[in-house]
């Protein structure tokens, strides 16, 4: 009788556990939503970079990961709870993470042969564009391009899906397919 129970409610606790990490990662991708929004407010409205300079670390920067850390109440807010491999990005001043964050608002504040940053008030579909998401952690990189990276950066951890935090504060969980167009990404996308 036992067994019978225990086979019947296992996968039950399973299919639970499962959908309380995936809530605590939606919290999590909302909390670095504030950070981030924290961030653009002390910055003139100016989004978080993906990276900007660091010239005396001998690093090609510092990440978002460690921008954002003055107003995050810790690092575990950058952990999935599915993610068992974080990872920091190498050659970069970062920390282990298992979001990404959109190329296309910020890839970088001072590096490379294009740097720039979006500011808020020039994008207006802050509820279409996706900020953060959960990220392929096997990738070694901040982020994602729609252009040069399609989804292929984007982690479906949670039951085939992932979580995704938008530009107006809001995370859902979506199929990967959901986002896999360029007005998820690109704020100047028609």
């Amino acid at each position: 009788i036992i067994a019978v129970l225990f086979a019947i409610l296992f996968p039950v606790f399973s299919r639970a556990r499962a959908s309380a990490r995936s809530a605590a990662c939606v919290s999590q991708l909302s909390q670095l939503y504030k950070a981030a929004k924290m961030y653009s407010d002390d910055h003139d409205r100016t989004l978080v970079p993906a990276r900007t300079q660091a010239r005396s670390t001998g690093t090609q920067g510092i990440t978002w990961c460690v921008l954002l850390e003055p107003y995050m109440k810790g690092d575990q807010i950058l952990i999935c709870p599915e993610d068992d491999q974080p990872r920091a990005t190498a050659s970069s001043i970062c920390k282990p993470h298992s979001y990404g964050i959109n190329y296309l608002l910020s890839y970088n504040s001072a590096w490379g042969a294009y740097p720039f940053v979006l500011n808020m008030s020039s994008i207006n579909r802050v509820s279409d564009i996706v900020q953060f998401f959960d990220m392929d952690t096997r990738q070694d990189a901040m982020g994602a391009s729609y252009q040069s990276h399609r989804v292929s950066r984007v982690a479906a951890r949670h039951n085939e899906r992932a979580n995704f935090a938008f530009l107006d504060g809001h995370v859902k969980n979506l199929p990967v397919q959901s986002v896999d167009n360029v007005r998820s990404w690109n704020p100047f996308a028609p």
